[in-house]
């Protein structure tokens, strides 16, 4: 099947993976390789695990999952953003330059992505937008010290702009830029955007990374930050003209993550106060993914303040009813805007209400005071705060699922669960266990400070035991007639995939290694059955040569 036929078979299809080289070339497939379409919000693996994975590599080189592509499209009227994922352990190319391990890279139409030993596959991208100029145009500055602004834009709104961004300072001979985004807002010269101030105090696994602020001469403020690539969880879940509910376990992981980073935040007196299915990024569209919190432009930083918040802010849908949205918009004008209805103000809990509503959604696909879809129908039923688990929906959801909705959805703040008590909730405690391990496994693990230049070399493909520096060795040396048996040529770790390893021997044949940690690199992990090692003495220090 051709791309023109995968164009006519699926309109869905955003782009296509398109071999570049003959099909009798493709010594890494296991048969001859047609055009591989991606679509929106669905991972398309490459690897040797025939289970796992929609294109099958089998050559020795390639990992179980050795690269992943996707497609991000937030709505219909915007330009899809296609990524590739470099998860393996020999490494893949991007137009000639090598990713590392973990990294995330836009891709462009025409790019050329090489899995070493086994296939070249050209991107083509189906829907189209030039950008050249853009930044220009718009006034923005297209280098920021370091930084270097491109023209592919991420979001926009009334806020300002999103677009991708670059750190020169990570720029390295023969590697890919590692991809960052930057937030540009319009704003006065005389302070500091307060989302800003806020995000940079912050360092947690579920909150976006700010990198570097900037105050341009034309009254914008740059906000260098991570690049999220999984889209929303708005895009997340919508199929078609509808939201789809997730499983039970994989809406529990979502709600977890979302609890950590409220629980974070409140302990550092910070409030979010938008918090909703479009200000919650995925690291990439699939279950497990590792959930980001972002858009703090209406966050409030309690910290040195006062404990009750007075301003009506945020998205009515997700509002909790204390903070003062009325249905008739008429009434605001009869009060001041720094004021509720009832005067009290309101706390941190309305981020648990707004929590509530997402873990609605999330369940069941529909929000829990929608009504007819007008703002004044959603303000008017959250006031009342009825809900019903009766519907259809409801169905196949556990009766502690409910409890935890029906507990965050509380009209009576007191009885409201808050950041610390909802980890406490039988939905949550039940599962601690699990929840836990996951959590540490994917999430926190997953999560690596931006690298040093040196160690995006091969570094990565050894195991952590590797010192290629031990001063502490003792440097006790083996007469020439004995080391010479120690170490035969290691044929097994060639197998493997590790020429590199061999370079550092080769590169340094006079670094001495204790025979332990020697037997810890090669003889376990790497399953080294060839390695021919003569053994001295279990206690000596040994020396490749």
């Amino acid at each position: 099947m051709g791309i023109g036929d995968l164009a006519l078979a699926d309109r869905e299809v955003l782009g296509y993976l398109e071999p570049v080289a003959a099909e009798n070339e493709f010594l890494g497939c296991k048969e001859p390789l047609a055009a591989v379409a991606i679509t929106k919000n669905k991972l398309v693996k490459m690897g040797r695990n025939e289970r796992e994975c929609d294109v099958v590599l089998s050559h020795p080189s390639v990992s179980s999952v050795h690269c992943m592509f996707w497609a991000i499209r937030f709505d219909e009227d915007s330009v899809p953003m296609y990524y590739v994922n470099d998860c393996s352990l020999n490494g893949i190319q991007l137009n000639g330059l090598s990713m590392k391990r973990g990294q995330t890279c836009l891709l462009d139409d025409g790019d050329i992505i090489t899995v070493p030993n086994a296939i070249d596959y050209r991107f083509v991208a189906r829907i189209k937008l030039t950008t050249n100029g853009l930044v220009e145009q718009l006034g923005f500055q297209k280098n920021v010290e370091n930084w270097h602004i491109t023209s592919k834009v991420v979001g926009s709104g009334t806020f300002g702009h999103v677009l991708v961004a670059n750190n020169t300072a990570f720029a390295n001979s023969g590697r890919q830029a590692i991809n960052f985004a930057v937030k540009i807002i319009k704003m006065k010269p005389s302070r500091l955007d307060k989302e800003a101030k806020i995000l940079l105090k912050l360092a947690h696994p579920n909150i976006i990374k700010v990198h570097k602020t900037f105050a341009g001469s034309s009254d914008h403020l740059y906000i260098f930050q991570d690049l999220i690539t999984g889209g929303d969880l708005f895009s997340y879940l919508a199929k078609s003209d509808c939201l789809s509910p997730v499983s039970e376990t994989e809406a529990l992981l979502i709600v977890y993550q979302i609890l950590h980073a409220l629980r974070y935040l409140h302990s550092q007196g910070v409030v979010h106060r938008d918090l909703k299915l479009d200000n919650i990024l995925l690291c990439t569209p699939e279950p497990c993914a590792r959930i980001v919190l972002a858009d703090f432009g209406i966050a409030k930083d309690l910290s040195s303040s006062r404990s009750r918040m007075h301003t009506v802010v945020g998205t009515p849908e997700y509002c909790a009813p204390e903070v003062g949205f009325k249905a008739d918009r008429t009434a605001y004008k009869e009060f001041a805007r720094a004021a509720t209805f009832e005067q009290q103000g309101y706390d941190a809990k309305c981020d648990l209400w707004s929590l509530g509503v997402i873990a609605h959604i999330v369940l069941t696909g529909i929000s829990p005071f929608y009504g007819d879809g007008s703002e004044a129908s959603i303000i008017r039923n959250a006031k009342v705060g009825s809900l019903s688990f009766s519907s259809r929906q409801w169905s196949k959801v556990s009766d502690h699922a409910k409890s935890f909705v029906r507990r965050l959805l509380e009209i009576d703040v007191q009885k409201r669960l808050d950041s610390r008590s909802a980890f406490h909730h039988s939905w949550i405690a039940k599962h601690k266990g699990q929840l836990e391990k996951l959590y540490h496994k994917r999430i926190v693990q997953d999560v690596e400070t931006t690298p040093k230049v040196e160690e995006l070399d091969w570094k990565r493909k050894l195991p952590k035991t590797v010192n290629l520096s031990p001063s502490t060795v003792p440097k006790k040396r083996w007469p020439k007639s004995t080391t010479e048996t120690l170490f035969s040529c290691p044929r097994g770790l060639i197998r493997q995939g590790s020429p590199s390893f061999l370079d550092v021997i080769a590169t340094r044949s006079s670094t001495l290694w204790n025979y332990s940690k020697l037997n810890s690199i090669i003889v376990k992990p790497m399953l080294c059955f060839e390695c021919s090692l003569y053994k001295k003495s279990r206690q000596k220090t040994w020396l490749i040569a």
